[in-house]
């Protein structure tokens, strides 16, 4: 498992270097933790880029989880209907599709 602590400004201007970062531990087939305590500045783009790594995670059957979640990575999550971000985690061996292809109601 790799830990990588996200940055105190996860923004469009830094979502790409921070995405580089996370897929380059997903491409090694590494288990993903994510310290964001840290996080003071988030938008769209940061909540975008920990919902894709989460995404890849499951994808490929790896571990993903984000740690100490801070108020502000919180607010931004449920600003945007992303959820909590303590729901994120997935376990090695998890695949997360759970898209049936039905509309329901």
């Amino acid at each position: 498992m790799t830990i990588i602590a996200l940055p105190e400004r996860l923004r469009i201007d830094t979502a790409a270097a921070c995405w580089q970062e996370l897929r380059a531990t997903l491409d090694a087939g590494e288990d993903l933790q994510l310290e964001s305590s840290a996080v003071a500045d988030m938008d769209a783009a940061g909540v975008q880029v920990l919902l894709m790594a989460r995404h890849a995670a499951g994808h490929n059957a790896q571990g993903f989880s984000l740690d100490s979640a801070s108020t502000v990575l919180t607010q931004a999550f449920r600003a945007l209907g992303a959820g909590e971000p303590d729901e994120l985690a997935a376990s090695t061996g998890q695949h997360d599709n759970t898209d049936s292809g039905e509309i329901n109601g």
